[in-house]
Order: C-alpha cells, then structure tokens, then sequence
C-alpha cells in the first residue's frame, strides 16, 4: 500500500536540485510517475517527499532548430508520438513512443523519466542511439551535455548523480539520405526486443549504416562494430555477416534470460530483426 508523501513543487531547475541535494534518499522525483508509483506501491522503493517537476516549463517543450531536435524531459510518449517535428524530423522515434506499453501509460509517462529510469525493457533509447543523441543534464550549479550512450550505465544506472535533474534530449537528424527503422517484439506490453537501424545506399551497397539493440541485456547499445563490418555490402549480403556475428553480439549485449524470453532466444532474433530493420530502412523514400 502506498503510504502518504509529502509533494514539492518547484518551478524552476535550481530549486529542484537544491530540493534533491537538501533531502537525500527520502526525495523521488516526479513527473509521469508511470514506473515510479508503481515500485513504491510495491515496496521496492522507499521514498517520502516527491518532488513534482511538472511546474518547469522548459521541460515541456519541443522544438527544431539548426539540424537539431530538442525534446523537454516532460514531454509524453502520447505526445511525441503525434508530434509534427518529431515525426517529420525522427519517423522511428515517434514510431516506438506510439508502441510503448499500453495508452494509459503513453499518457502518463515521460521520456525524461523513461531514459533516467533505464528499465532494461523499453523502446525509445534504442532509437535514440541511432541518432547520435545526447542528454542535458543540470542542477543548481549549471548544466553539461552528455551523449546517450555514455548515459546509460548499466540496468536501471545512468550517469545521472544525486542532485541532477535530467532536462531535454537532444536528437540530431540523420546524414542526408540516411533512413531509420525501428523494430521489436513484445509480450505482457513490454518489449522482449527492440532494434533500430539508420541506412544509406549507394548503388545498392550499404554507404552508411547505424545500428542499435536493446531489452537483450542490461541497456540499449549502438553496435559500432557491426557498423564498419557492414559497409560496402548489399542487403543480403548484410544478413549474412549480421548472422554471423552472433559471440560479437553476445559479448556487447550480454543476453539475460527474464519472463519476456530467453538469453538465446533474444540474441537469435536480435541477427533476424537487425537484418529486416536495415531492409526497412533502406526502402524507405
């Protein structure tokens, strides 16, 4: 059962930090609360203050400027999903916000929350990582731009530190003529898999490829190996090398069996899916 908490409401970034920094361990903070109210209703975190940041205006924002899409943290999965920009600017990302968990959830929950949280299991950080993204990240003191995958750590770690507040995300668009793709596989609406692929062909060869997987181990991860290895290849020849590459897979995503699916069955189809998503992406006008 959850147990009553108190609620802060700051308006600005500063007194946010200064909230966390003052409170320690017995502050969470709050946005959509889609995978935080659910951990404290079960026991498995603890809290007693929440400090709600949905009085930052900034963090609600979305907007394209100078190749660069910028995303506020409090921005929802609903919204990106139908958002012009993003749509226009990041076709796979506003795709995965659609498929992610059920509506209830895609209403409620936040992408700030959803990559600072870095459940094993979600969507859009896979997508994220093709486009090279990055994360604004401040607190009282100033803010520093890190790139998302430096920012995932581990399961459930970012590089987020204890009184940091996590404020947009950076996405840039794709070189030109580079298409994206993102596909996954999903039961009990969480992701068992997740790929995403950003192509360029010339000529019918692979000129530039893009590759990233997650929900296989403990985070997303851009596969910048495979990347090179696919170069100068044609589709088909791309699916081979992808299949063969299944230790190199196993080594970087370090496959974990959970309810979703097996630690095999995940490294399998992550050579099947890679493969479609890299077709895809190249058929896309």
């Amino acid at each position: 059962m959850l147990q009553p908490l108190q609620l802060l409401q700051p308006t600005t970034v500063a007194e946010a930090s200064r909230a966390l920094a003052e409170l320690g361990d017995k502050a969470k903070l709050y946005a959509g609360g889609a995978e935080l109210l659910l951990l404290l209703r079960n026991g498995l975190l603890d809290a007693e203050v929440l400090i709600d940041v949905k009085n930052i205006a900034r963090l609600h924002t979305v907007s394209w400027a100078d190749g660069l899409l910028r995303i506020g943290a409090c921005v929802t999965h609903r919204e990106l999903a139908a958002n012009s920009l993003v749509r226009q600017h990041a076709p796979a990302l506003a795709y995965a916000e659609s498929q992610v968990a059920n509506i209830r959830v895609r209403h409620q929950g936040t992408l700030g929350g959803n990559l600072a949280f870095n459940d094993p299991h979600s969507d859009p950080g896979t997508v994220l990582l093709v486009h090279d993204s990055s994360v604004v990240i401040g607190n009282d003191k100033g803010e520093r731009r890190i790139g998302l995958d430096e920012f995932f750590v581990d399961m459930y770690a970012t590089a987020l530190e204890a009184s940091d507040l996590l404020l947009e995300v950076e996405v840039p668009s794709l070189p030109d003529g580079m298409k994206s793709a993102y596909q996954r596989l999903h039961r009990y609406q969480r992701p068992t898999l997740g790929v995403a692929a950003a192509v360029r062909l010339d000529s019918g060869k692979i000129a530039e490829v893009r590759l990233a997987a997650g929900c296989v181990g403990p985070k997303a991860q851009r596969l910048s190996e495979l990347e090179g290895k696919l170069a100068g290849a044609s589709l088909n020849e791309a699916r081979k090398i992808i299949a063969d590459e299944k230790e190199y897979l196993r080594e970087l995503l370090r496959p974990v069996d959970d309810l979703l699916g097996s630690a095999e069955y995940k490294l399998y189809m992550t050579g099947v899916m890679l493969g479609d998503a890299v077709e895809q992406a190249s058929q896309i006008s």
